[in-house]
């Protein structure tokens, strides 16, 4: 029997792949056709080709009443030229999600694409690859989880979530992977900022010695940043956590706002009064809680900053739900409820930190009560 040659073992070991090559373009074809043909019973070529297009567009989201048009695509450039201010105010950058979120909702993925595009070449042509690529990691991946979220009806404490997991992965990136890059910790570079401005605020106590005025003032400030910087973990990771789930909602809440002013259909949103925490929200919490002191007891790297994220991650909502039980019971309640909510977010800035355990002990005892699940308006769809 003679050998198979060259070609005949080259072609042996094709077959598989083009098989399901094949396979996957049969399938592609048995998904299409018969949405083309239920569109038009007597198609030809060209007309089923029209009907694929037609059925591509659905299946991005685009529907045909939501093609964007020339004018829209004319703000979406601007709005992705605006993302050069982000580089001069870094807030900006963390409220372009609700922006780009807001076109994806309301004109479309290809909108939203020539957003993302704009901001991505102007930031490129300004400022260099690097800069380019730490700002698009800041607010790109949360403009399409929030835009994704919106635009396909999710549930909104989905878009906050995903939103906040975004913008806080990048913020990582932003302040600790250019020390992970260089050979250095996590948090080094956050430890040498502090260091830099206690050695330069020592130095302004120096120049007012000199100058006759008392540098005694300076002092408390000094040993103040000095000591921060030995806990420079724990604050970077409070930065990131509390700036991403903050930042997260707040780009949720503008961007369906927007969305509802350019009149696009979105889910129907709970009053700020009945928000509600997710079910598996303590089971959750409670595994997260053990992990991290787990990890805490086994005193591996950076454990106090892993334990810091496991509080902000348990805490912070809690204290929103605090936030909005005591809005619910100025509501309920009767007398001024204006006044007294006008009180009440008085207290809780002019006291703060203090405020924040009692706002924390209000969100528990909401979740104990469960008292606002009883109450539903009457347009709500269960959407919290």
């Amino acid at each position: 029997m003679r050998p198979p040659s060259l070609i005949q073992s080259k072609v042996g070991e094709a077959a598989p792949f083009i098989f399901h090559l094949s396979y996957f373009y049969i399938q592609r074809a048995a998904l299409l056709f018969p949405a083309c043909l239920c569109r038009l019973p007597i198609a030809g070529g060209r007309d089923i080709i029209r009907n694929i297009y037609k059925v591509n567009w659905e299946f991005v989201g685009l529907k045909q009443h939501l093609k964007p048009t020339w004018k829209q695509i004319a703000l979406c450039v601007l709005f992705g030229l605006a993302a050069v201010l982000g580089v001069y105010v870094e807030t900006l950058f963390l409220l372009l999600p609700a922006v780009f979120g807001f076109v994806w909702a309301a004109w479309g993925g290809i909108c939203c694409a020539v957003s993302l595009s704009t901001a991505a070449a102007v930031l490129l042509v300004c400022f260099g690859s690097t800069q380019t690529l730490y700002a698009l990691a800041l607010f790109a991946p949360a403009s399409l989880c929030v835009g994704c979220c919106l635009r396909f009806k999710k549930p909104y404490r989905t878009a906050a979530v995903s939103a906040a997991a975004a913008i806080a992965a990048g913020y990582y990136c932003l302040l600790c992977l250019p020390s992970l890059l260089a050979g250095e910790g996590p948090f080094a570079a956050m430890e040498e900022t502090l260091l830099t401005l206690a050695d330069a605020m020592a130095s302004l106590g120096r120049e007012f010695a000199q100058a006759g005025f008392d540098a005694a003032a300076t002092e408390p400030m000094v040993e103040l940043l000095r000591a921060a910087s030995l806990l420079a973990p724990e604050i970077t990771c409070i930065i990131i956590v509390s700036c991403g789930m903050a930042f997260g909602l707040m780009d949720v809440v503008l961007a369906r706002r927007m969305a509802l002013a350019a009149k696009a259909q979105l889910k129907p949103m709970a009053p700020f009064p009945l928000w509600q925490l997710s079910k598996n929200y303590t089971i959750g919490a409670a595994v997260l809680f053990v992990s991290a002191l787990l990890v805490l007891l086994l005193k591996l790297n950076n454990a106090n900053a892993v334990f810091v994220v496991a509080e902000c991650v348990i805490f912070l909502p809690l204290m929103l739900m605090g936030v909005c039980f005591m809005d619910f019971l100025t509501r309920i309640t009767g007398g001024n409820g204006k006044l007294r909510r006008a009180l009440f977010y008085t207290c809780i800035v002019m006291l703060f930190p203090y405020s924040a355990i009692f706002l924390l002990i209000l969100g528990l005892v909401d979740r104990i009560s469960r008292l606002r699940r009883r109450f539903r308006p009457r347009d709500d769809q269960g959407q919290r």
